[in-house]
């Protein structure tokens, strides 16, 4: 009723991952344009559901995953394309120390889909996709661990090896980790690339550090919605729709793998 009375042409939405159902089969009966947070959905069989809404007449979602625009992810992809350095390994540390991990809705898989996994393997497949092109991914081996039973039944930790364009990649994921971590090493056959919030360091096999290239003091945020509007109307919803559904398909793979327990 206050969609009709009002007639917005876009709404921002964020809300425990099991609600999104209902609240976008809703919505997708009007002409509106859905700024969603992420996860795309809680899993492949909803991500099909929501893809279908997305393709409807003039309904289209969007859903934000801002952290492949960190200013020195972008440093890092042209740093390593400009080198023409073949990449054999990378590998991508995504920790944080929560002091209330997988907390409220977030402790319950039917409310929100999954843990760590879900909500920061997200972003993980996210970067893959950004730094390889968007070439296929597969999953060699996946472990998601809850290591605090009885206080939540999701993942607050998190192992996969992934295989993309000949390279293998490693993620370490956790909510529950000492200190607070996120960085990306990548080795090529001349150099190694080290980007962290402060910026790309590229050196040597010796060691030797070649070059250092600060990074801009900007919000992934901002990077993502100017490039979103960069890209511009239906091309870059369809751009994130299709990206979306890579990524669900490849978190669905590393849950396939784990045989990780949700019932504890």
């Amino acid at each position: 009723m206050l969609i009709e009375n009002i007639q917005p042409d876009t709404l921002i939405i964020a809300l425990p991952h099991n609600l999104y159902y209902e609240i976008l089969k809703y919505c997708s009966k009007y002409p509106l344009k859905i700024i969603k947070e992420k996860p795309f959905a809680l899993n492949l069989t909803q991500a099909k559901l929501f893809s279908d809404f997305s393709r409807g007449n003039n309904f289209k979602i969007f859903t934000v995953c801002q952290k492949r625009y960190t200013p020195s992810y972008e440093l890092l992809k042209k740093e390593m394309d400009k080198s023409g350095d073949k990449i054999s390994q990378i590998m991508i540390n995504y920790i944080i120390s929560s002091k209330n991990p997988n907390s409220n809705w977030r402790s319950e898989f039917l409310t929100s889909g999954g843990g760590v996994w879900l909500d920061m393997g997200y972003h993980v497949v996210d970067i893959i996709n950004y730094l390889l092109n968007g070439e296929k991914i597969t999953i060699n081996y996946a472990k998601l661990i809850n290591s605090s039973e009885g206080e939540y039944n999701v993942d607050d930790i998190a192992f996969a090896e992934f295989e993309c364009a000949g390279v293998t990649i490693f993620a370490n994921i956790s909510c529950v980790g000492m200190e607070k971590t996120e960085d990306i090493i990548a080795y090529g056959r001349n150099r190694i690339f080290h980007a962290n919030k402060e910026g790309v360091t590229i050196k040597n096999k010796k060691q030797k550090v070649i070059n250092f290239y600060k990074s801009e003091p900007i919000s992934p945020f901002i990077r993502m919605y100017q490039s979103f509007l960069f890209d511009g109307g239906e091309a870059g919803f369809e751009k994130n729709l299709n990206n979306s559904i890579s990524i669900m398909h490849v978190l669905e793979q590393a849950v396939k793998k784990s045989n990780f327990n949700r019932t504890i």
